[in-house]
């Protein structure tokens, strides 16, 4: 096992821990392709036109770098926790 997918695997099994523990996680970047089950950012569930059900609680956070060279953040929720947005 190279040593690139011994790290993306102990980072699988630190947030599967996380969770299972109830406990918030953070990635980052492309870390994100390590979560195990799906998870999406309010701003991406808006686009697909989800919201929130109520009572949702955050699972970990996610940093990234944007374009223009800063970093930016986003709450991380499991796809379970949001619903169809009313018409």
């Amino acid at each position: 096992m190279n040593k690139q997918l011994r790290q993306r695997l102990e980072k699988t099994i630190q947030i599967a821990q996380s969770m299972l523990k109830e406990e918030e996680f953070h990635v980052s970047n492309s870390e994100i392709d390590c979560v195990p089950v799906p998870v999406t950012t309010k701003t991406a569930a808006k686009t697909k036109r989800w919201v929130l059900k109520r009572g949702a609680k955050r699972v970990g956070t996610w940093t990234f770098q944007i374009a223009t060279g800063g970093k930016a953040h986003g709450d991380l929720y499991l796809e379970t926790s949001f619903k169809r947005e009313a018409v």
